[in-house]
């Protein structure tokens, strides 16, 4: 349904550096994970663990704000189950093709997520997809293509590549259920639940590596997990400020932010084909997300 009105001006002028700052967080999340894995070893599941324990804690502290969390519904309610499922495994994919790709090109391939929401959306829930849809998807998969035919920094890395972009395709799912689950749970309770798959994913894998001894590599891991919490936290409450096609919109800077940084401070190296592959895989998504908002 397209929104007809925006929210006053004086809300707006709030709700636009929320998001803004949602971006600078995310950003910022996937910078100290490359750089906690390159000096100090840290790993996908690991980080992946400390990032599900401290947004359990951050859910139960602002309850009053988002709701009072339920977290037997995990295992009462099927698509909540499966929301919770599809986050503990994006997650720590995410994480780890950070560490294996870098910051940017991992952002680049993941913001191909608006693509595989808009096909889960037309095969699961029979959502009618336009023309102009079938374009910005085209583009989108050539853009993907572009970026899996170079090399990147170092050695080629089809594996991880792939890796990254079945978790943007886990990500794609993930929005189609929580458009659903918006209806009957609270945002604790669909935050929650993938804070529980990931802290237990993560703990398994990880098992004693969870224990980081070097202070300097525990202070990254959970200064990332803050981060990326804090990003999560900042785009909830923007959208109370503003429309969602306008924060949604907003998100697509992320890549870009993240790739920016991850150049200028991590002296990641980008190819023009993989500039010309993440630059038409943010506008397709771009384009899809601003479809999608009306």
């Amino acid at each position: 349904m397209t929104e007809l009105t925006e929210p006053p001006r004086d809300r707006v002028r709030l709700g636009i550096p929320l998001a803004l700052a949602s971006i600078f967080c995310f950003s910022a999340t996937s910078l100290l994970l490359s750089f906690a894995n390159t000096a100090y070893g840290v790993d996908g599941w690991v980080a992946a663990a400390y990032r599900g324990a401290f947004g359990l804690v951050a859910v139960f502290m602002i309850q009053s704000r988002l709701g009072r969390p339920h977290l037997s519904h995990i295992f009462t309610n099927r698509l909540l189950f499966l929301r919770g499922l599809l986050g503990g495994i994006a997650i720590p994919i995410f994480y780890i093709s950070i560490m294996e790709l870098g910051a940017g090109r991992a952002g680049m391939i993941t913001g191909s997520y608006p693509l595989f929401a808009a096909v889960f959306a037309m095969l699961l829930i029979k959502e009618r997809l336009q023309w102009t849809y079938l374009v910005y998807i085209t583009i989108a998969i050539l853009g993907l293509l572009g970026i899996f035919s170079d090399q990147g920094i170092g050695e080629a890395k089809l594996f991880y590549d792939i890796v990254a972009m079945m978790g943007a395709s886990a990500a794609g799912l993930g929005v189609v259920l929580i458009r659903h689950l918006r209806h009957t749970e609270n945002t604790s309770s669909i935050f929650a639940s993938q804070c529980v798959f990931t802290l237990t994913f993560g703990l398994s894998v990880a098992g004693t590596d969870v224990l980081i001894e070097d202070p300097r590599a525990l202070g990254l891991t959970v200064l990332a997990a803050i981060t990326v919490i804090g990003g999560q936290l900042c785009i909830t409450e923007s959208f109370r400020h503003i429309t969602v096609a306008k924060g949604s919109t907003l998100q697509m800077l992320t890549p870009v932010t993240t790739c920016v940084l991850s150049a200028l401070l991590l002296g990641e190296h980008f190819s023009g084909l993989e500039l010309l592959g993440g630059g038409a895989i943010l506008f397709a998504s771009y384009q899809i997300v601003r479809l999608k908002s009306r």
